[in-house]
């Protein structure tokens, strides 16, 4: 953890914003130009006594002339935000405290309110990790006596460290990052129109891809291709991915067959062409049971078997630990994607996030084509049978 204080950055802020010279505050606080100047350098520190004149001075309360920042590091922050997780896991309002805690204790540090707040998003959907169900959703008890407050509350007070985080950050990434999160936050809560307002001038912005390419070319002619290859890979994932989940929305949204096969057909040329099973090994079976479902609504049983079988085996046969290096499509984005970077803590974490989510996945699948509408539309059919039974071993 770094914790600073600059006092003598403020100082030398306003001084610059105010057109203040050095020997000016100097003279004002009875101090020489050089005390001014060390204070600026972090040479120094000014006496105590001095502090409420210069913050007088440049009309700043103490606060912000301390300008005083907790900072984690990217492991710190990946292991606190993995201790809540698991806690909840056991005691969702031990987890609530804890976080509240944690986000009292760093309230200037970005990067860990935003994560915090994508915790308490999750619990207001009803779920004590993004990836089971809360045991306090149980239909058999129909009582909630671990839930740490309702959707409604857990959604402001996660809006309410978005917030935050979008006052202290500096990183225009990290407030890029916050804008998209408290959209998502949201939208969960239902609150479209907020959504959309706030994600409409995110979303029509210029094309990244120009100046994408561009600072690609001058990391070429700089020498530093390792940069430039990172950066082209990065870029390439993220359009692979918006391509993919474009068509799955767009299939749901359409109850055409014909569009459903050509997208799945494009779909799945996409996926195994740039190797997408090594990075996202569950979005085959996402596009696929899309596919599915819009086929059975229409009436096409041969094609939308077809398109379950591939969704269930796609499920089953998921990687247990993915491989970025299986394809050299994605070789310089290894170092990267490796969770252990952030330290062990979190490297366990996103083990047992893959694993819960597999088991999640695969419970859903199992309702899924065992719903009364597949279950009539299948009619006996036997391929229909084998996948029921290779998702019941599967979840045994």
């Amino acid at each position: 953890m770094s914790e600073t204080i600059n006092i003598g950055r403020t100082i030398a802020r306003e001084r610059h914003r105010t057109g203040i010279t050095q020997e000016a505050l100097a003279t004002h606080l009875g101090v020489s130009k050089a005390a001014v100047s060390k204070w600026e350098l972090g040479q120094s520190l000014p006496d105590i006594s001095l502090l409420p004149r210069i913050a007088a001075y440049f009309s700043l309360t103490l606060d912000e002339l301390f300008d005083w920042h907790d900072e984690l590091t990217e492991a710190e922050s990946a292991a606190l935000y993995a201790e809540v997780y698991a806690l909840a896991e056991q005691d969702r309002t031990a987890a609530h405290e804890r976080l509240r805690a944690l986000a009292a204790e760093h309230y200037s540090d970005a990067n860990l309110l935003l994560m915090l707040a994508s915790l308490l998003t999750l619990w207001a959907v009803g779920m004590a990790t993004p990836l089971a169900a809360s045991p306090d959703q149980d239909g058999a008890t129909g009582g909630k006596a671990n839930a740490p407050s309702d959707a409604d509350a857990l959604t402001d007070e996660a809006l309410a460290l978005i917030d935050r985080a979008l006052e202290v950050a500096t990183n225009p990434a990290i407030l890029f990052l916050a804008q998209q999160q408290k959209a998502t936050a949201l939208f969960q809560a239902e609150r479209h129109e907020e959504a959309a307002a706030l994600l409409e001038p995110l979303v029509r912005r210029q094309d990244a891809g120009a100046p994408t390419m561009l600072l690609a070319s001058s990391y070429r002619k700089l020498g530093r291709d390792d940069e430039a290859l990172e950066l082209l890979q990065t870029e390439r994932l993220r359009a692979a991915n918006f391509v993919l989940s474009s068509l799955v929305q767009e299939v749901g949204m359409r109850d055409d067959a014909a569009f459903a096969q050509t997208a799945d057909t494009a779909a799945r040329a996409i996926f195994d062409t740039l190797g997408m099973g090594e990075m996202n090994p569950f979005l085959s079976a996402t596009i696929s049971f899309e596919v599915a479902e819009t086929l059975r609504r229409t009436g096409e049983r041969n094609g939308a078997l077809s398109a379950l079988e591939r969704a269930v085996k796609a499920m089953i046969d998921a990687p247990v630990d993915p491989d970025t290096a299986a394809t050299e499509l994605w070789d310089h984005l290894n170092d990267r994607l490796d969770p252990t970077r952030f330290g062990e803590a979190w490297a366990e974490h996103k083990a047992h996030q893959v694993d819960a989510l597999r088991a999640a996945l695969r419970q859903n699948a199992a309702e899924r084509i065992l719903s009364p509408e597949w279950r009539a539309f299948a009619n006996g059919d036997a391929r229909y049978q084998k996948m029921v039974a290779s998702l019941e071993h599967a979840i045994s």
